[in-house]
């Protein structure tokens, strides 16, 4: 069988993406290509189609989820009006099925190609497939790669990530991990390229672009993240991308260890089902420093207790969230009361505030922190991630978007709240503000903050 020509000639990255797909070598590709730079049609026109005419196989194309592959790829319609499908040729396909959960197509000589989404990675091990590939990279979990390496390494096949960088989105600091590592790579296994929108628009085009994103959005922040390839760019939704990318480029993030002269405070998120998430910190000389992180859903307070008096700080304090103080539903005693029984008699509930006010305090002092990078990755990893809720109804945001990534930004708001209420500018505890007698507070369920995840 005989697979027609591309219709257009390849661009010069577009040919030697094809060479890197087609030498034996090489075992995964990222292709970090800007938006309209073909990165979609190169990857399955010449990279995919052939491949699955040449020998028979199955190959699978893995999106966030699967209804965006259904609308994005399986049902795309290239900007000339081809449609992205049609890239194979209708004589070489048996049968076909397009469904949101079922997007399959057999061809003749038994080759199965089929589109899936990331959330289910049950269905990604039972395709063994022999390439894969993961379009919009930087918003899926690397626990979909996990699955299928193992599987490509069996077959022999190939992992072919694309998309542009989100350093916002859950998987964004990885892609970019990737990336410099693919470049530093001296085995001859490893491919990536980097191709911004300079390389096929023209300036005016280009200007005439980043003015529609600033129509459309008020900043250029997307057009930089999308038609330049900006690593450090977060979207214009993230609370705090901004400021972690600044933190990056100032040095404000790097090795800040634990200080012993200095007492160590902490700030607690705390939800149902034993999840919770805890800032490390210490403030003196009148310097903020996040010095540790724990975040977990695995074990109840009866392990953070002994967990907490592993570690070799000498703690200052420990600050709840004030419905630390509700009785528990499970032995009606609180969270507070238990830290008490168990020896932990420096801490107390901070006081009820609006979530958009810690925000508004989080804005303003963090970029004035430092943090110890070795200690506290998934906590520099979910900042730029918590963003606003967008309401498509009305066009506008509707407060935090409460996700799993909120529980770390939870834990850095207490913190900010307790430092705004109880230290000097200085970084002085004042404990004659007497934090002890914030502890006991008659609240109801119905006036808790917190939002739980199960």
């Amino acid at each position: 069988m005989q697979v027609p020509q591309h219709r257009l000639p390849l661009r010069d990255y577009q040919k030697e993406i094809v060479q890197a797909f087609n030498d034996p070598k090489i075992d995964e590709l990222l292709l970090v290509i800007a938006r309209r730079g073909a990165k979609t049609t190169t990857t399955f026109s010449e990279g995919i189609v052939p491949d699955l005419v040449r020998r028979v196989q199955t190959a699978v194309a893995v999106y966030p989820t699967a209804k965006m592959g259904f609308r994005n790829f399986w049902n795309n319609i290239e900007d000339d009006g081809f449609k992205t499908l049609d890239h194979m040729p209708k004589p070489l396909v048996a049968r076909q099925s397009n469904s949101e959960d079922d997007m399959r197509m057999e061809l003749i000589n038994g080759s199965i190609f089929m589109t899936l989404g990331a959330t289910n990675t049950e269905a990604l091990r039972g395709a063994n497939g022999k390439n894969y590939w993961f379009d919009e990279f930087a918003d899926q979990p690397i626990e979909a790669v996990n699955v299928i390496a193992p599987i490509t390494e069996r077959n022999k096949g190939k992992r072919i990530y694309t998309g542009t960088p989100k350093i916002d989105g859950i998987n964004g600091e990885t892609m970019h991990r990737m990336h410099e590592a693919f470049k530093a790579d001296k085995t001859g296994t490893k491919y990536t390229c980097y191709i911004d929108a300079t390389h096929y628009m023209t300036p005016d085009e280009l200007e005439r672009t980043r003015q529609g994103y600033i129509l459309r959005n008020g900043n250029d922040f997307k057009f930089r993240q999308e038609m330049l390839l900006d690593w450090g760019q977060a979207s214009e939704t993230s609370y705090y991308g901004q400021i972690i990318s600044q933190l990056k480029t100032n040095g404000g993030i790097g090795i800040y260890p634990y200080n012993a002269a200095y007492p160590v405070y902490t700030a607690w998120d705390l939800g149902m089902s034993d999840a919770l998430a805890i800032v490390f910190f210490q403030y003196f000389n009148g310097q903020i420093r996040i010095i540790d992180f724990l975040e977990t859903s695995d074990f109840a307070l009866n392990s953070v207790v002994p967990f907490l008096k592993t570690k070799p700080y000498n703690y200052g304090w420990h600050f709840l969230p004030h419905d630390s103080a509700v009785r528990s539903m499970n032995d009606n005693v609180s969270r507070l009361d238990y830290l008490y029984r168990n020896g932990i008699m420096n801490a107390s509930t901070l006081r009820r505030e609006g979530v958009s006010i810690g925000i508004d305090r989080v804005l303003e002092r963090l970029p004035k922190v430092v943090i110890n990078i070795g200690t506290t990755a998934s906590l520099v990893r979910k900042l730029p991630i918590y963003r606003r809720k967008y309401n498509p109804e009305t066009g506008d945001y509707i407060g935090a978007d409460h996700k799993s990534e909120s529980h770390a930004a939870d834990a850095i708001r207490y913190m900010f709240t307790a430092i705004h209420y109880y230290f000097s500018k200085k970084g002085d505890f004042l404990i004659e503000n007497d934090v002890q007698g914030t502890s006991h507070l008659d609240i109801g369920e119905r006036d808790l903050e917190t939002t739980y995840y199960f």
